[in-house]
């Protein structure tokens, strides 16, 4: 008679322990950090991110343009006196200087 008793027990604790799983899982996958609800949040992140991945290529590349005409076996006379001037303070009272923040730079 107890192991009657037992049997009905072991299929319901079986039962809540699959549903139990069941509705977790649906719960994460619809409402979850990652789920349904929020792919509409995670899509835009991911354009963000595209879109600050292509504006920083774009200023390695003009940075390494740069370089390359400094490493080049001629080096580029504007770029050898643009240089000088701004490491060592040297301009005259008739120049103009602008100086571009490359962070707020838009290609």
């Amino acid at each position: 008679m107890q192991a009657f008793m037992r049997r009905p027990f072991s299929y319901a604790g079986s039962f809540l322990l699959i549903g139990t799983l069941i509705v977790f899982f649906g719960f994460h996958t619809v409402a979850g950090e990652r789920g349904l609800i929020a792919r509409g949040g995670l899509d835009r992140e991911i354009l963000m991110a595209q879109e600050e991945l292509a504006l920083i290529n774009k200023q390695n590349n003009l940075m390494e343009s740069r370089i390359r005409l400094l490493r080049a076996g001629a080096i580029d006379a504007d770029m050898l006196a643009e240089t000088a001037r701004a490491e060592l303070g040297l301009y005259s009272e008739n120049d103009v200087i602008i100086t571009i923040d490359m962070n707020k730079l838009k290609f």
